[in-house]
């Protein structure tokens, strides 16, 4: 299995092949987990199935699946499938995403979040132990399903995407793992701690037993720049109130919110270049894991000492910004989204792999 140096990695936006190589050189490398995102260049288990085949112990990770993407039943399917063909190493990570994504993309309604995602959570670990499910829901309903397939030794592990306090609670309550985006350092010790405590009491379970983890935007480099070249990812999460409204408050615990108010002010206004000015040094790095690899690890130290048990890097291209959804950002400034910078990106990822090497 993964070792225990809490540190994973997304593999997002990459082409299907370059995500599997970069899955074999992060277990070599000894990350203990690699997780392949579903948004709109690859689906997760793909990816993930193929990179299980090219690894030994690297935990994989599907970061994150939408509950409303496809049946409960296709999805219980794909995760056993998955972890079989893995040694049982698959950590199942499942998402409400975005309004957009689920009635724009899936035709679907997108109501009650944190019930759906309790029910979601319910029925799929009774089908992977292998029970002969019927469930009728307020939002899901299964009858009569059951995998006609031999009981893991080790049940995959289901990670619940939470970065609102009520989501947090459930994954304390229901999960194996919690893993959060964007979070601040005071954010963790403020909210994520204190609100997973309360969902593990519910659960009668207690909070060591959750996997608390959180995934950054992670611009790395082997000098300062790496700051400066971030400052895109942070505006653009602090001015997605649609997407997650918690990471607006993520910001305003680190201490930011004249600045996410200003950041805000010039997004509505169109100007993406006044936006980025906003964003100061200290906040990039308050806000992402970025700069010299030296700087990363004293952030993850700060985050382990925070109150999290693993640090899930996503590597950034440089300098890159866009829309997380369907009008987050004016029309005036799409035109002003930078072009995708690939070398600059593949160079990223290497430092990233190389240079946090357990």
């Amino acid at each position: 299995m993964a070792s225990d140096n809490g540190l994973g990695i997304f593999l997002t936006g990459l082409p299907a092949p370059l995500a599997i190589e970069f899955a074999t050189r992060a277990d070599a490398a000894g990350f203990r987990s690699a997780w392949f995102p579903e948004i709109t260049f690859a689906d997760s288990f793909g990816p993930a199935t193929a990179a299980a085949q090219k690894t030994d112990r690297i935990a994989l990770g599907t970061g994150v699946v939408g509950i409303w993407s496809r049946s409960l039943v296709t999805l219980s399917l794909q995760a056993a499938t998955l972890h079989q063909l893995s040694n049982e190493r698959l950590l199942l990570g499942l998402g409400v995403q975005a309004r957009g994504y689920v009635r724009g993309w899936h035709g679907q309604r997108y109501r009650k979040p944190v019930t759906a995602m309790r029910e979601a959570v319910t029925i799929l670990r009774r089908i992977l132990a292998r029970e002969r499910v019927s469930f009728e829901g307020e939002i899901f309903s299964v009858k009569n399903f059951g995998l006609d397939m031999e009981p893991p030794a080790r049940p995959a592990k289901i990670y619940v995407a939470a970065n609102g306090p009520k989501m947090i609670q459930l994954a304390g309550e229901l999960a194996d793992g919690m893993l959060g985006y964007f979070h601040s350092v005071e954010y963790v010790r403020d909210v994520v701690v204190p609100n997973l405590r309360i969902g593990a009491e519910r659960g009668g379970r207690s909070v060591e037993d959750v996997d608390v983890t959180v995934g950054f935007p992670s611009v790395l480099t082997r000098d300062d720049s790496g700051i400066e070249l971030a400052k895109g990812q942070v505006m653009m999460f602090a001015t997605a109130l649609d997407s997650a409204p918690a990471y607006l408050e993520s910001v305003r615990a680190a201490g930011y919110a004249d600045a996410a108010r200003e950041i805000g002010e010039r997004v509505r206004a169109g100007d993406s270049r006044g936006a980025l000015a906003a964003v100061s040094d200290e906040m990039a790095d308050a806000l992402t894991i970025s700069g010299t690899p030296e700087n990363a690890r004293r952030r993850i130290e700060a985050y382990r000492a925070a109150g999290l048990s693993g640090v899930m890097l996503n590597p950034s291209p440089p300098g890159g910004w866009f829309p997380l959804y369907e009008g987050h950002f004016p029309d005036s400034m799409l035109a002003q989204i930078p072009p995708f910078d690939f070398p600059g990106f593949m160079r990223v990822l290497e430092v990233t792999v190389e240079e946090l090497a357990a």
